[in-house]
């Protein structure tokens, strides 16, 4: 991290004006229609997904977060790193073995071993079963569980976007942000 946005950070947390100017005198602000900023959003992310980073785009309303996921999730099937089928996961998407998922509620009967299923957990789908269940293996390669269909339908969304709210607690090598007037400093 550069010792500019070190400080551009601090002040956008703290709700600065200033925080917009820096991240913008660096070429990091990027202005045009809603279709070519999703647009370059969805590719710096792809990008940077491609060279090996873990990366999130975010963005301000769910339908938004729904067509990104979408998008990441269809050129993924196309790649055939996806599979076609799935089962339903929060939100109304499918999730198939391949897919980059999150789960949303702490269980502690979710085990994995060591650890339980917590809230903001990333996961990658190994399995995917006809009555609605997934088997999921953490991002980080440290453990899996069987999640039965309730919960996958209730708690579990696609990872690959998320809202700027949802996305406080993640970690990840790189993220993308659609802002707006509308848009909160979080």
């Amino acid at each position: 991290v550069k010792a500019w946005e070190k400080a551009a950070s601090v002040e956008l947390r703290a709700g600065s004006p200033d925080a917009i100017g820096a991240y913008d005198s660096h070429g990091r602000v990027v202005g045009g229609s809603r279709d070519e900023m999703l647009d370059a959003l969805y590719e710096a992310w792809k990008r940077d997904v491609d060279e090996g980073k873990t990366s999130l785009m975010i963005a301000a309303d769910m339908g938004t977060v729904g067509e990104l996921n979408s998008r990441a999730q269809g050129d993924r099937i196309a790649a055939e790193s996806v599979s076609r089928d799935g089962v339903p996961v929060s939100g109304g998407a499918t999730a198939g073995v391949g897919d980059e998922v999150v789960t949303r509620q702490n269980n502690r009967r979710l085990s994995t071993g060591k650890h339980w299923v917590r809230n903001g957990d990333q996961w990658r789908v190994t399995g995917s079963y006809a009555d609605g269940s997934l088997t999921l293996q953490r991002r980080n390669g440290t453990g899996k569980v069987h999640v039965p269909a309730d919960y996958v339908r209730e708690h579990v969304e696609l990872a690959y976007a998320s809202t700027a709210h949802r996305a406080q607690g993640r970690t990840v090598d790189t993220a993308h942000a659609m802002v707006g007037p509308m848009t909160t400093r979080e």
